[in-house]
C-alpha cells in the first residue's frame, strides 16, 4: 500500500476517531488546534514603518549584556555598531547591537523588556531622522562564501545573528569549530504555531536567499546532506522552495500539519527518524537545524555584509481588522505595529509575544521588537475557565510530544516537591502547551512547570554554591596543614644544618672536643698526677728539714725561705694550719692530752676537707651540665648561626673546661694536705 493511500485511509478514520491523526507522523503526542493563519495571509508584506523612537535593549534574549559604544546626543547611521560586549565570545555568549536606522541617541535608560516578568534593562533610545543614511558592508565581507567553520562563525558573531525561530541562542555558538562534525543540515520551515505566518511569507518571497544561506553553511561545515521540512498547510511556500532548491543538494520534505511539528527534536525525528537522546544535543549526533529566517539573515550577512537590524514579524489576532506581516525595525514598540493593523477596539489589554500556545503576555505594550519577535498577537481577553481538580484522564500524557508524565509533574510541582519533579526529567519539557490545551480541568500545567523549573534552577545554584564553599573550606584546611608541615620541615632542616655546622667545627677543633670530654671520662688520671706531684714536694720538704735541723734559728729561717717559695700556695696553707694546730696543742701541759687533741683536730680537718671536696665535685658537675645544656639549647634554637655566635660558644666551653680543671687540682691538693 502506498504512503498516500495510507494517509488518505488514516484521514478517513480520523473523522470518526480523531486520535488516528497521530498515526501520520513519527513523534509521540501532538495536538490539532485551530490555526487561523489565513488572517495575516490575506495581505502582502507591508512597507516598513519607522516609528518616532526605537528602543534597543542591551540585554538580548540569551547571552551577556552588551556594553555601550555611544552616548546621549551622538549621531548614528544605519548598521552602525552601537553596543558590544568585550568578553571573549569563545567563553561567553555575546551578541552585538547595531543601529536599525540613522538618527540621534535620545536617551540611555531602563525600559521594560519583552519578557513575561516585565523586568527592565538598560536600553538605547534612538530618535530616527528618516534619512536612512546607512553604512554599506559594515561587516567588510568580500561576498564569497566562507570555506571554514571559523570564517562563518566570525561573520555570524559580528552580524549579531541569533536563532530567529524563538529560542534566541547565538547562531555562532551552535556551529562546531571543526569541519566534518555535521553530516546533516536541516531547514526548519514548519511554523506550526497558530496565527504566525512570517516564515510562510518569507519562504514565498525569499526562497533563494534561504536556500543559498543553507548551502553556504553546509559548505563551511562540510555537511553532505541538506533537508528542509515544511508543513503541508503551506503549499505556496513549498512550491517556491522547491523551485529555489532545484539545482542544489537541498531536499524539500512536506510534513504533517500538527502542533508542535516545528519543535527541533520533533522535526529531526520526522525528517531523519533519529530521536535525540536525553541530555544530548542534536550537534552531538552530527545534526544541525536552524530556522528559515536565520538562513536568510546569514545570506544577507555573507553576501552584503549587513547585520541584523530588522526582521519579518506577523501582526495578527482576533482583535485586529487588518492583520499583516511587516519587515519591522528592531526596537519598534509593539503598540505602534498593533495600532497599524486597525484594532477593532482600543488595545487596553496586554499584547502577546509569540503564538497562543507558547507565547506570553507582555507587561507593557510599549516593549520593543527584538530578534526573536516573530509575532505580535492581539487577542481580546476571554472569560477564564475555572480551574478544577485533576480527574486523571491521561489526556496530557497522550498529547505530550516529549513523552513525559505531565500529571505526575503537576502533582509534585503543586506540592513543591521539586526534587521529584527533577527526577521526572522536567528539563526535557519544551513548554509547548499541548498538555494545557487538552486538559478538561483547565489546569495551567505549563505555568506549574515553568515555576518548577525556576525553583530547580535556584536549588541547583544553591547546591553549586554550597559545594563550592565546601571545596574552598577543605582547600583551606589542606593549605593550613601543608603550610604547617612546610614550617616544621624548614625548622628541622635548619636545626640539622646548625647541628652539622657545630659538629664540623668540633671535629676541626679536635682538641677542644676531647678536652670537653676528658675531665668527665678520666678524673682518676688527673687525681693520680696531682697526688704524685704532691708526694714529691712533700719528700723534698722533709729532706730539706732533716738536713738543716741543727742550724740556728736564723739559719733555719734563711734556709726555709727559699724552700717555702718553691712550695705551692695550697701546700703552704696546709703547713700553716698544721703549725697553728701544733701550737694550740702545745699549750696543753699534759703531753697525752695534747697529743690526743692534736689527733682529734687533725681528724676533724680531714673530715671537713673531704666534705668540701665532695661538695665542690658535685657543684662542678652541675655547672658543667648546665653549661652543656645551655650551649645545646642555644645551638638548636639558632636558625642561621654566625661566626660570632660560634666563637662565643667556644670561649664559654673553654672557660668551663679550665674552671673544672682548676677545681679538680685544688680539691686534689687539699686531699693531699689533709692526708
Amino acid at each position: 500500500m502506498s504512503t498516500s493511500l495510507t494517509q488518505r485511509l488514516i484521514q478517513k478514520i480520523a473523522l470518526v476517531y480523531p486520535v488516528a491523526k497521530r498515526w501520520l507522523y513519527k513523534f509521540h503526542g501532538g495536538v490539532f488546534p485551530k490555526y487561523n493563519k489565513s488572517l495575516s495571509l490575506r495581505q502582502p508584506i507591508r512597507p516598513q514603518i519607522i516609528p518616532d523612537r526605537l528602543i534597543l535593549p542591551l540585554q538580548q534574549q540569551v547571552g551577556q549584556q552588551a556594553e555601550l559604544l555611544v552616548e546621549v546626543g551622538s549621531y548614528v547611521k544605519k548598521n552602525q555598531l552601537i553596543a558590544q560586549s568585550h568578553k571573549d565570545a569563545n567563553k561567553a555568549l555575546v551578541v552585538p547591537v547595531h543601529a536599525p536606522t540613522s538618527g540621534f541617541i535620545e536617551a540611555i535608560e531602563d525600559y521594560a523588556l519583552p519578557h513575561a516578568s516585565g523586568l527592565k534593562a538598560m536600553s538605547i533610545v534612538i530618535k530616527p531622522d528618516h534619512k536612512e543614511i546607512a553604512i554599506d558592508n559594515v561587516l567588510k565581507v568580500n561576498g564569497k562564501p566562507p570555506t571554514t567553520p571559523h570564517a562563518i562563525k566570525e561573520i555570524l558573531f559580528h552580524a549579531g545573528i541569533v536563532g530567529m525561530g524563538g529560542a534566541g541562542f547565538p547562531s555562532y555558538a551552535k556551529l562546531p569549530k571543526e569541519k566534518g562534525k555535521i553530516h546533516t543540515l536541516m531547514i526548519n520551515g514548519a511554523e506550526c504555531e497558530p496565527f504566525i505566518t512570517c516564515d510562510d511569507l518569507l519562504m514565498q518571497t525569499k526562497a533563494h536567499e534561504i536556500i543559498q544561506g543553507a548551502v553556504m553553511v553546509a559548505e563551511a561545515l562540510g555537511a553532505d546532506k541538506l533537508l528542509c521540512g515544511i508543513e503541508s498547510n503551506k503549499p505556496e511556500a513549498i512550491k517556491a522552495m522547491q523551485v529555489a532548491a532545484a539545482e542544489t543538494l537541498v531536499e524539500i520534505h512536506t510534513v504533517q500539519t500538527v502542533y508542535p511539528m516545528g519543535g527541533q527534536k520533533q522535526l529531526i525525528q520526522e525528517l531523519t527518524g533519529i530521536e535525540v537522546p536525553y541530555k544530548l544535543h542534536s550537534v552531538d549526533l552530527g545534526l544541525l537545524m536552524m530556522n528559515v529566517a536565520t538562513y536568510a539573515a546569514i545570506y544577507d550577512a555573507v553576501t552584503f555584509g549587513n547585520p541584523v537590524t530588522s526582521r519579518l514579524v506577523t501582526v495578527s489576532g482576533l482583535g485586529l481588522n487588518s492583520p499583516f506581516n511587516i519587515q519591522a525595525l528592531m526596537g519598534t514598540p509593539f503598540a505602534v505595529l498593533a495600532n497599524a493593523a486597525q484594532p477593532k477596539t482600543e488595545i487596553n489589554y496586554p499584547l502577546v509575544m509569540g503564538g497562543p500556545m507558547m507565547g506570553f503576555q507582555v507587561q507593557d505594550n510599549q516593549v520593543p521588537v527584538i530578534k526573536t519577535t516573530n509575532c505580535i498577537l492581539a487577542n481580546p481577553p476571554e472569560p477564564i475557565e475555572m480551574q478544577m481538580p485533576c480527574i486523571r484522564c491521561g489526556e496530557c500524557m497522550d498529547a505530550c510530544p516529549v513523552n513525559l508524565l505531565p500529571q505526575q509533574m503537576y502533582w509534585y510541582s503543586q506540592s513543591h516537591e521539586f526534587e521529584k519533579v527533577e527526577k521526572l526529567n522536567i528539563a526535557d519539557c519544551i513548554e509547548c502547551g499541548c498538555c494545557s490545551y487538552v486538559c478538561p480541568s483547565h489546569i495551567p500545567l505549563v505555568q506549574y512547570y515553568r515555576h518548577a523549573k525556576s525553583e530547580i534552577k535556584v536549588m541547583q545554584e544553591e547546591a553549586k554554591a554550597a559545594e563550592l564553599g565546601r571545596q574552598r573550606h577543605e582547600f583551606r584546611l589542606a593549605r593550613i596543614e601543608r603550610e604547617k608541615l612546610e614550617r616544621e620541615t624548614r625548622l628541622q632542616a635548619k636545626k640539622d644544618a646548625v647541628k652539622k655546622q657545630v659538629d664540623d667545627k668540633l671535629a676541626q677543633a679536635g682538641e677542644s672536643s676531647e678536652s670537653a670530654v676528658a675531665p668527665s671520662k678520666k678524673p682518676s688520671a688527673a687525681v693520680a698526677a696531682a697526688r704524685a706531684a704532691a708526694a714529691r714536694r712533700l719528700a723534698k720538704s722533709k729532706s730539706a728539714s732533716t738536713t738543716d735541723s741543727d742550724d740556728s734559728d736564723s739559719g733555719v729561717h734563711s734556709a726555709e725561705a727559699p724552700a717555702q717559695e718553691k712550695i705551692p700556695a695550697a701546700r703552704r696553707k696546709a703547713i700553716e694550719a698544721a703549725q697553728k694546730a701544733s701550737e694550740a696543742a702545745g699549750t696543753e701541759k699534759n703531753p697525752k692530752t695534747a697529743a690526743k687533741n692534736a689527733a682529734m683536730a687533725a681528724a676533724k680537718k680531714r673530715a671537713l676537707a673531704k666534705k668540701q671536696a665532695t661538695e665542690s665535685n658535685t657543684q662542678a658537675s652541675n655547672d658543667r651540665a648546665n653549661e652543656t645544656a645551655e650551649a645545646t639549647e642555644q645551638t638548636a634554637a639558632a636558625a642561621e648561626p654566625t661566626k660570632a655566635v660560634d666563637d662565643a660558644t667556644q670561649d664559654k666551653r673553654q672557660k668551663a673546661i679550665e674552671a673544672a680543671r682548676k677545681s679538680a687540682s685544688e680539691r686534689q691538693a687539699k686531699k693531699q694536705e689533709t692526708n
